[in-house]
């Protein structure tokens, strides 16, 4: 089934971004890449407090795996080359990575 799965990237800037706006990922990550990184963030993020309500960081790009064989999608938001958030939106799952982790 890997190869139906995609990877898609989305601009997330919270004053002009449009929910739709997506593309191709072009950030070069495999589905292996891409789980590797989900599952650091889910490490990194164990344990600490999370926001009640989640708003992608500012300026974050997300990128998303889909798989065709169901409506579930996973995300990861990426600013300055780095993951800073985690989510699988269907489920209201979100994690976000402390601000001194990402600087």
């Amino acid at each position: 089934p890997q190869e139906k799965t995609r990877m898609h990237t989305r601009n997330v800037n919270v004053r002009t971004a449009a929910p739709e706006s997506t593309g191709r990922c072009d950030s070069g990550l495999t589905v292996a890449h891409f789980t590797e990184v989900f599952c650091w963030v889910m490490a990194a993020t164990e344990g600490e407090l999370q926001p009640a309500i989640f708003t992608p960081p500012e300026g974050s790009h997300e990128i998303y795996l889909l798989n065709e064989f169901c409506p579930d999608y996973i995300s990861i938001w990426v600013l300055n080359g780095w993951p800073v958030a985690i989510g699988i939106p269907q489920d209201n799952f979100f994690r976000t990575l402390n601000p001194s982790r990402i600087n």
